[in-house]
Parts: C-alpha cells; structure tokens; sequence
C-alpha cells in the first residue's frame, strides 16, 4: 500500500516529462525550419532621356546555396512615383502665442538663448499638434511602370546570374530627379510642404512554390533634353541687398535678436546697399559651361555698416505648388510665405547624375587626381569688396548637376544666382548685442577694420596675413550679418536640341517601355502613361506631421538626439525612392572598367550608330 502513490507519482513525473519534451522537441523542430530564401538584386543602367534607349544590366543572387533552385522566373519592374505632402491651417484658425514665463532660468539658459528670459511654449506646442486646427495631406502619384521578364524557366543561380534589358524611351521629357535629404522640424511641425521623386527599379521574383517578392534593386535618373539657345546676349540686373534671415516663425529667440539688432543698430542707422549685375552671355546658364560676369555694389543710403566681401551661389529653390494651392483654397494666407525660401530649410537641391564631382572619387586613378578635381565645382570664395573696389568680376564652371529648371506634378524648380553681401557693424555695436562674447576689450581691433588700407597696413604686420590683403579683425564674425541679392536664371541641360520636348503633364505623353536583351531600335509605338494616384493613410501622414513634441529651442538642444531618433520611425513614403544604389554610377563603372582594360570591351552600336559613349572621368 505504500508503495502505490510511489508508483502513481512515477507515472505522473513520467507523464509530465515525456510532455515537456514532446514540446521541447516541437519547439527545437520549429527553431531550425530553414529560412525562406531571399534574393539580392543589382541594376546598373545608363540614365534615361528623350527619344533614347538606355542599356542596362540585372544581376540576381541567392545567398544561400539551397535557394539556387528555388528561382522559377525574375522580371524587372521600372516605376516613376512622385510625392507631395501638406500640413496648413484650416481657414480661421489660430495657433496659441508663445507667452513669457514667469519661471527661473536654468543654469546656462542665458548663454544658449541670449537672454534671462524664460518662455512656455506648452500652449504653442499643444497648438501645432491640434487636429482641429490642421489640414494634413499626402499623395503619391505612379506616373507609369512597365515590366518584362528577364530570367524565366527556373534559373540556375547556383552563381550569380547577369541578364540585359533597355528601356525605350519616348520623346518626353520627364522630371529630373533632385537629391533630398529629408527634413522634419526637432519638434511640432508648422504649416508645412515637401515633395519627391523617384524613378525605381524592382526585381519582382516568382518562386517555385508560387509566392513572389519585389527586390529593390537600385534608382536611375532621367536628364530632360533642353530647346536650343538663341545667340547669347548680355543680361543686366539691380537688386537691392536684403536680410536674408526669415523672421516670420514667431520664435522668441528669433524676436529676441530682431529686437536687440534694433535697440543697438537701428535700421535707420544701418547703411542700405545694391547691387548691378551683368552676365556677359545671358542669364540663361548651361551646365559645364563657364558662367562670366561682374557685380558693382553701391551704397544707396550712407550709414554706419560697411561692406565686406561677397559670395556668389548658384541656387535651385523648390517650390511645392500643389501644397501651395490646396492651401490657399483651404484659406491658409501665410502657407505661401512659410514654405518657401528662405522660411523654408529645405530648399537646396542638386540633381542626380552620374557625371556629378559627388561621384568622382570613385574613378580616380591616383592621389594626384584628387588635388587636381578638389574643389573644381565649388562656389566662389569670399571676395573683399569696398567703396575703393566696389566690383567683383566672377567666372565659374556651372557645376553638372545643377537641377535644370522644370515643372513637375509636385514641385516648379526655379534658379536664382545668389549673391551675399557680407557688412560689418562697429564693436559697440557687437557688445551691446551680446555682451557675454566681449567682457574684454581686443586691442588694436577698431584701428584694423577702420579702412581698407589702414587693414591692409596691419596685415603687413601679422605673419598670418596674405602681403597686399587686409588683416582680419578678431571680433569680425561676431558683429557681421549678410544681406543677399537674387537673380533670376534660367538653368538647361548639356546637350541642347533644336524643337522642343513635348512636357510628360501634357495630355496623351507617352510612357517608356523596358524590353529584355539588347533591343537597340526604337519600338513602333509607346502606351500612354496613365497615372495612378494613391492617398496616404491619415494616421500616418498624422505620425509624422502632427508629432507632439516642443519648439522650445533650449529644450530642443537637450533633446536632439531623442528627437533625432524618434524622427527614424516616423512613417515617410519617400524614405525607399532611392533604396539601393545608383544604377547609373553603376553603369559608369563599368564604362570605365572596359576603357581601362578591366572588362573586355562591348562594342554594340546603337541604332546601328556608335557604340557606347565614354565617359569624361580625367580634368
């Protein structure tokens, strides 16, 4: 009798360990299911354009052996998808003021802010992030895609396997594609637009047991072909020189300093400047091409700053006229104002191409080769400028990828020549702004800067200070602002045609046509390009614009990395436009590979034309 609930307890641990590693084992047979087989897919291609046929190449690769028969087809997608996004005030709404606080500052409040006074911002915030103030919007637009297949009958990618395709394109001309690097404010947003695009090639896998996978497998380019230029003519223009920080955010350390610049240099007292400007050959610049000219500037109202050198930009600004316009139907007033430039930060684009000197680096044959091309596109340095010597001649190259001024669904890219104007105020001045950076006098500085000769005799007298320039005062950068002048140009492509390019807005444009192997004559017709048009979820568009957070500058500063990260996840469909690499810095290497005897040279001829067109990679 004693012995049974010895036995019953036996049988029960039994009972419970042959279940415990029944599931151990289910569990263990789970954890070593072989994982599903991925593919990596590579395109490099010449970039696309009008009435052309760009070559190119897919290469497929499984990174597990076990997965080289797994493959039954892969074809090649190629899409273009654009963007557009808003967020602005419905008609009649007013977001809460930011209000002077009654609180201490913290410890280094002062030095961070330039100034004691400590401000709440809750309401403001709470009024950025309210959905019944704000109309939020995004879109995306698939202009076209066109697909084919390329490997087919269940390839062998025990090795990686190379397979060519062209894309036939019409003559239309598409949008050039502008590299953005994405922005969102440290905290709430304001009233606010961005765009887009993209052109994206897929591999779109189809495997034995059925399912399929889109592989992103690189972004191209397109270049719009350009009308012939008329015969250069001069160009002249006059601007006055303006401050070219935007004041109209509402911040109180923006108003701050708007403030102080009035108390210790009113504008009354401020010296006004413009400027007249000549481009020798128009004011319509090509790319790679030289861009000459002369900017006089002179004084229209004599006052206590003094000017001090120039600098000369080529700029693009982008404008988001379809934000722009929902927003003015929506009675949003200011959204024009907001977001554009300068209120907007996002303004600087330079567009993708193969040819650009962000790529250079990648073909240079020796160190030599980089102290040559250093620099060889960059803007122009600070020129000294004065009453004496009032002008500055300039001559630059048109750096390549230069965005050419087109309309898109989204954005108009508009060019402007930017030229600013760097003026000086006295010491008095600078100490009475920002007492802290002057707690002791800097001998010799006012002597110095009092004039051009009196600067360059001190220079004579500094072992750091070029012989015929003048010396620089110590204190210069603190008691500088920079005023800007704007002219408008008109930027087009390197290769110019005689009639024009029919505009892809335009009723009935055509779409291009992907084709596998080595297709090279043009196809008999093209599809009509039928856009497709897709509106974003409102909660994500609501995650990344109606973030709640804070504008407070200070607490923003303690914060950034938190913010930084936070902003990684907000939602965003643009973040894959351009996922992978470059197809045509691909293509380039390659190119440049079989002219230097790295790869056997191709020599398939276009169209029964040329062969391949090589690329320029020496200075």
């Amino acid at each position: 009798m004693k012995t049974r609930p010895v036995s019953i307890l036996s049988t029960v641990v039994f009972a419970v360990s042959f279940a415990s590693g029944v599931q151990s084992i289910s569990e263990e047979i789970e954890t070593i299911q072989p994982e599903p087989c991925t593919v990596r897919a590579w395109v490099r291609a010449e970039d696309l354009s009008p009435d052309h046929i760009s070559r190119g190449e897919l290469r497929i690769k499984v990174p597990r052996a076990e997965c080289a028969n797994q493959i039954a087809s892969v074809a090649l997608r190629l899409q273009l998808d654009e963007f557009g996004e808003f967020k602005y005030l419905k008609r009649g709404a007013v977001v809460p003021e930011v209000q002077l606080s009654n609180q201490s500052a913290p410890l280094g409040y002062a030095d961070w802010m330039g100034g004691d006074g400590v401000y709440d911002y809750q309401a403001h915030d709470d009024g950025l992030s309210d959905p019944e103030l704000w109309t939020v919007k995004a879109e995306e637009r698939r202009a076209w895609t066109t697909e084919v297949i390329l490997l087919e009958n269940n390839p062998d990618l025990s090795q990686p396997i190379v397979a060519a395709f062209t894309v036939a394109v019409p003559r239309v001309n598409y949008p050039p594609v502008a590299e953005k690097y994405h922005y969102l404010e440290g905290g709430p947003v304001s009233q606010h637009s961005s765009s887009d695009l993209g052109y994206r090639y897929f591999a779109v896998v189809t495997f034995t047991d059925g399912h399929t996978q889109d592989v992103a497998a690189g972004y191209t380019a397109f270049i719009p072909s350009s009308s012939q230029m008329n015969v250069p003519a001069p160009f002249t223009w006059s601007s006055t020189f303006e401050d070219s920080e935007c004041r109209d955010n509402g911040s109180p350390a923006w108003n701050k300093r708007a403030e102080d610049l009035e108390k210790c240099l009113p504008e009354a007292d401020r010296s006004s400047f413009a400027a007249e400007i000549t481009l020798e050959e128009g004011n319509v610049l090509q790319r790679g091409r030289l861009l000459k000219g002369r900017v006089t500037v002179h004084s229209t109202k004599n006052g206590s700053t003094t000017m001090s050198d120039i600098t000369l930009n080529i700029m693009t600004l982008s404008r988001d006229h379809w934000a722009q316009a929902q927003a003015a139907a929506g009675g949003d007033v200011e959204f024009y104002n907001a977001t554009s430039w300068p209120c907007n930060p996002s303004y600087g684009r330079r567009e993708l191409y193969a040819e650009s000197e962000n790529y250079a680096y990648l073909f240079y044959e020796n160190d030599e080769e980089w102290m040559v091309r250093n620099g060889r596109f960059s803007s122009t340095e600070n020129k000294p400028i004065s009453p004496a010597n009032p002008y500055y001649d300039f001559e630059i190259e048109v750096p390549p990828e230069t965005p050419v001024d087109f309309t898109s669904y989204y954005t108009t890219g508009e060019s402007f020549l930017q030229f600013g104007l760097t003026v000086l105020y006295s010491i008095d001045v600078a100490k009475c702004m920002q007492p802290n950076r002057f707690k002791s006098n800097v001998p010799g500085d006012e002597e110095m800067t009092t004039d051009e000769a009196a600067g360059t005799e001190e220079g004579l007298w500094d072992m750091y200070t070029r012989v015929g320039k003048p010396a620089i005062s110590n204190s210069r950068w603190y008691r500088s602002m920079t005023l800007q002048a704007m002219v408008p140009v008109t930027v087009v492509g390197n290769a110019m045609i005689q009639h024009p390019v029919p505009h892809y807005l335009m009723s009935g444009a055509a779409a291009p046509v992907l084709r596998s192997g080595l297709q090279l004559e043009m196809p008999a017709s093209f599809p009509l390009a039928q856009p497709v048009f897709t509106v974003e979820g409102v909660a994500n568009t609501s995650a990344r614009l109606m973030q709640s957070g804070t504008t407070d500058p200070y607490k923003q500063h303690q914060q950034f990395m938190i913010m930084t990260r936070l902003r990684r996840d907000y939602p965003d469909p643009t973040r894959n436009y351009q996922k992978g690499d470059y197809a045509g810095v691909l293509w380039k290497k390659k190119v440049v590979a079989e002219e230097r005897g790295i790869l056997p040279l191709r020599t398939e001829g276009l169209n029964g034309g040329e062969s391949q067109r090589p690329f320029h990679v020496t200075p």
